[in-house]
């Protein structure tokens, strides 16, 4: 009997150890598992940000270029103006003088 009462002891303890171990390796595996975790939100978060930056770095060029583009645009148009501006200029001088001539010397 004694025997018995020795080996279901012997069991609790070893139960009770395995118990303990179990919990250790669970908590192990949690503080793991949360570990890579948030490295895995830190890495998704940095290339988020390289991304982000990246794509605003493109815009921004593309911003550029397209000022670029308006501005050669708009100078174009400029020039156009005043090449029209200096024609009528011509013009109109050429006009002034035709009808001075005609009303006073003519």
């Amino acid at each position: 009997m004694a025997e018995v009462v020795q080996e279901v002891q012997r069991a609790e303890k070893d139960a009770k150890a395995i118990t303990e171990e179990a919990e250790e390796t669970r908590a192990e595996i949690l503080r793991d598992a949360n570990s890579k975790a948030e490295e895995l939100v830190k890495e998704s978060r940095e290339t988020a940000l390289e991304k982000k930056k990246s794509e605003i770095k493109q815009f921004e060029k593309e911003l550029d270029e397209k000022k670029e583009e308006l501005l050669e645009e708009a100078e174009e148009s400029a020039q156009e103006f005043r090449e029209k501006a200096s024609g009528n200029s011509e013009k109109a001088l050429t006009f002034l003088m035709e009808e001075f001539e005609d009303e006073f010397l003519g």
